[in-house]
């Protein structure tokens, strides 16, 4: 058990951390909305170029996929 001091100290190593954690989120918050991110995204990688339609893409997704039992211990489908 620890004492009462103890206890309080703690709490004030705890609000300070919550009082960083706000800081640095006020003002790293940026308001940008998804096509802004997206664009901001492809300028850092360069860009995407692919000459398959959406549904060659979807296609190939599928096409690549593998059955696995990789998880079936925990819903005991085994």
């Amino acid at each position: 058990m620890i004492t009462r001091e103890e206890a309080i100290r703690r709490l004030d190593g705890v609000a300070r951390e919550i009082a960083a954690l706000r800081g640095a989120l006020v003002e790293g918050w940026q308001d940008e909305s998804a096509r802004d991110a997206t664009r901001a995204f492809l300028e850092k990688c360069g860009g995407w170029e692919d000459t398959r339609t959406p549904d060659e893409i979807v296609a190939d997704i599928y096409g690549a996929r593998t059955a696995s039992d990789r998880g079936a211990d925990a819903f005991s489908e085994r």
